[in-house]
């Protein structure tokens, strides 16, 4: 990094100091420039690309993700940041783009994300996700289809560091950085557990 006779810790010329002061300023640069890129991604939109392209290569054959879907349910329309369908079943996706620390209980309205800057309280996803979730079964049900798993999953996709999870067991929540291994004890069957073919049919009929 550092050419010629040039030493940080023994300056002996103007041109020493100049070099010097310019790598620290370089380096300031490239970090700000970093900063602000990982900053620009932290926001719901960036969240909901990520995890669900991350969710396409890991979830196997037969698999697919429906992105920012609405589906046409017995009780009127519900949208999602993803709709999940494999082996196992069906998962109904939800991203947050930023906090650092999350807190709350599965049962509770309200939890709350915080980083460094911020803190906001939002309504427990859980609560839509298995309304959502108790609408696609009973549809199911309706249309033949006996036992299908139809699950929430709460995704955390801060790119700062990686979240801290205070939400206690029964929760569905993971990290971006840590989807893959929640995922596969998730979702750890060899075989397809349903008409998958059938679920396929019925879920892109009813999507808007």
């Amino acid at each position: 990094m550092f050419g010629g006779n040039f030493q940080t810790w023994k300056l002996h010329s103007a041109q020493d100091y100049l070099m010097f002061f310019a790598y620290i300023f370089a380096g300031v640069v490239v970090f700000w420039l970093i900063a602000k890129h990982m900053g620009r991604q932290r926001n719901h939109e960036k969240a909901v690309e990520k995890v669900s392209k991350r969710l396409k290569r890991i979830c196997g054959r037969p698999g697919e993700v429906l992105k920012n879907t609405t589906l046409r349910l017995p009780e009127g329309e519900m949208t999602f940041d993803a709709v999940l369908m494999d082996k196992r079943g069906i998962y109904l996706v939800k991203t947050y783009g930023w906090g650092i620390r999350i807190y709350g209980t599965p049962d509770g309205a309200m939890w709350r994300r915080e980083d460094a800057a911020r803190k906001e309280e939002f309504e427990n996803p859980l609560l839509e996700l298995k309304k959502g979730a108790a609408e696609i079964t009973k549809l199911m049900e309706e249309k033949g289809i006996q036992n299908l798993k139809v699950m929430p999953m709460v995704v955390f996709a801060d790119n700062f560091q990686i979240p801290e999870l205070y939400l206690g067991y029964g929760s569905y929540s993971t990290t971006y950085q840590e989807l893959k291994s929640w995922y596969k004890k998730q979702s750890g069957v060899k075989e397809v557990q349903y008409d998958y073919n059938k679920v396929s049919s019925i879920i892109k009929e009813i999507t808007k």
